[in-house]
């Protein structure tokens, strides 16, 4: 009853870990490829739960006199039946978020304005808004000089996070964005 009481605890901490460390502990991360955003089955929350579940029913087991054999037998039915279940209650908390990602190559083109003074041959911050999303993202001058706080700028180019801008004159408009496509 010992052991199981142990691996019970190992799996207790091990979740309340990945709860608190995220993907830390997470074997082959929840979004390995293969499994197109869902939880990974080997995630550390699955695991831990499955630890859990097998020590908890091991003792419970050992507790009403079964054998050795039969209390694993069902401590082992008991991980693999609650781990799928954790896998498949993070997979659906995984679908049923909506994204709020940006795709980089959508912000070229894109007006924003200087939130960060951008020294020259430096970096700052740019404040970029347009229909469907408002992101501060670092920036860098097109041509290495400075952009003071404040500066209307148009984004250039995108380079990783981080984005290319050129100031433009605040009197012209905005280009219509095409939303058909």
């Amino acid at each position: 009853m010992l052991l199981y009481f142990a691996i019970a605890l190992v799996g207790a901490l091990f979740l309340i870990l990945s709860v608190v460390l995220g993907e830390v502990l997470d074997f082959g991360g929840d979004h390995a490829d293969g499994f197109d955003g869902d939880a990974h089955p080997l995630s550390g929350k699955t695991i831990a739960v499955a630890l859990t579940a097998f020590g908890a029913t091991g003792m419970i087991t050992t507790q009403y006199g079964w054998s050795a054999m039969m209390s694993a037998i069902t401590s082992a039915v008991a991980a693999l039946l609650l781990g799928a279940v954790a896998w498949w209650i993070i997979t659906s908390l995984y679908r049923s978020t909506a994204s709020t990602d940006v795709r980089m190559s959508s912000l070229v083109g894109r007006r924003g304005q200087i939130t960060v003074h951008i020294p020259a041959g430096d970096v700052g911050e740019v404040l970029v808004t347009g229909a469907d999303s408002t992101r501060h993202l670092i920036a860098r001058s097109r041509d290495g000089l400075a952009i003071p706080t404040g500066t209307a700028v148009r984004v250039v180019e995108t380079i990783g996070s981080a984005v290319l801008v050129e100031r433009v004159d605040p009197s012209t408009p905005p280009p219509i964005e095409d939303r058909s496509s």
